[in-house]
């Protein structure tokens, strides 16, 4: 993935913002969560994804200290009040999950994270979850795929 393209902004942008927004009142922790032990991870994600918002689109993201401008929206957040994910929430129109790993097995496990985009998909039911776990369902997961992403 080339990382100048890593976060798109697309003219559907305020449209979709809103309807994640919708889909988290209404669903909760289905779309949006994170297990005891994630804070730190979320922080770091979001921080990323306001540093390369800011640097590639700058007339529409500004960050003054601890308040992230949106110009597209006409929105401010704070982001010393406000949780990391739902920052990400209300600027960013991407899922993203945080998989850390687990001290006793070595394997990483699903601890944070939002899916909007997936139908049927409740973030909630993969929570503490490695990938096999997660990917149960997907056809051939096991025999062609595990080695190579469980690591």
């Amino acid at each position: 993935m080339d990382t100048d393209f890593w976060i798109e902004l697309e003219n559907t942008y305020k449209d979709r913002i809103v309807e994640r927004q919708e889909l988290h009142a209404k669903n909760g922790e289905g779309v949006l969560a994170g297990l005891p032990g994630s804070e730190l991870a979320c922080k770091e994600l979001m921080e990323m994804v306001i540093q390369f918002i800011c640097a590639r689109y700058p007339k529409q993201f500004k960050r003054d200290n601890n308040i992230l401008v949106n110009n597209i929206l006409g929105t401010t957040t704070d982001l010393s009040k406000t949780e990391p994910l739902v920052v990400l929430l209300r600027n960013v129109p991407e899922d993203f999950g945080i998989m850390i790993r687990d001290h006793k097995t070595g394997r990483y496990v699903l601890r944070a994270g939002m899916v909007f985009s997936s139908v049927g998909w409740k973030i909630s039911e993969k929570m503490g979850m490695g990938l096999p776990g997660i990917h149960k369902v997907v056809p051939d997961y096991k025999e062609k795929m595990e080695f190579s992403m469980d690591r």
